[in-house]
């Protein structure tokens, strides 16, 4: 039996190209590829519905601005520097809530044993917890890029508005900042 060739999927950066020359599809691809991963990231400056509503308003702001994207930047950073900022500028117009914090669904859990996986979810939640409550903002955000989002340092830094070397700086100094609070709260081992 003859098999099918295998289907270029077109990467963001080409997608972007050509829902700047209008293509609706386009768009609606990228959409669908960075919804949830920006979902995730949004909910650690807001709530549920709040997120959604921003996640909403970022996806608004890239398509009425593809004429100022640029192919030489990756498309989803482009896309978290402007969540970012509406994240930071609802953080700005609101009350600070206390211990706004998200899931970190994309961790994995080390097991399929339901216990475990529980344990390990309860883990991941009072990490990002205790981070939230010992990082500066943009020391957290920096951390949730790069070990959530995989997002490579150059690229947080373009999202943070930083140079590559203060980014790494920061990323350091996050760490080091961080393993006290970790060492002194026990988090329960599988």
């Amino acid at each position: 039996m003859p098999s099918e060739p295998m289907q270029h999927r077109p990467d963001d950066q080409a997608l972007a190209l050509r829902a700047q020359k209008g293509c609706i599809d386009s768009f609606e691809e990228l959409l669908r590829r960075h919804q949830v991963p920006l979902l995730h990231f949004l909910k650690r400056f807001a709530n549920e519905t709040e997120a959604e509503d921003i996640l909403q308003e970022t996806f608004i702001r890239a398509y009425r601005n593809l004429d100022r994207y640029h192919p030489r930047w990756r498309f989803s950073t482009w896309l978290f520097t402007i969540a970012r900022r509406l994240a930071a500028n609802s953080r700005k117009r609101q009350i600070p809530e206390e211990n706004n914090t998200t899931e970190i669904e994309s961790l994995p859990s080390g097991s399929l044993d339901p216990e475990a996986t529980l344990e390990a979810e309860e883990n991941k939640h009072k990490l990002w917890d205790i981070a939230a409550d010992v990082l500066t903002p943009d020391q957290h955000t920096a951390l949730w890029l790069y070990y959530v989002e995989d997002m490579p340092v150059k690229e947080i830094a373009s999202v943070l508005g930083r140079y590559v070397p203060a980014t790494k700086m920061m990323l350091h100094r996050a760490r080091q900042k961080l393993m006290p609070a970790l060492q002194s709260t026990e988090l329960k081992h599988e």
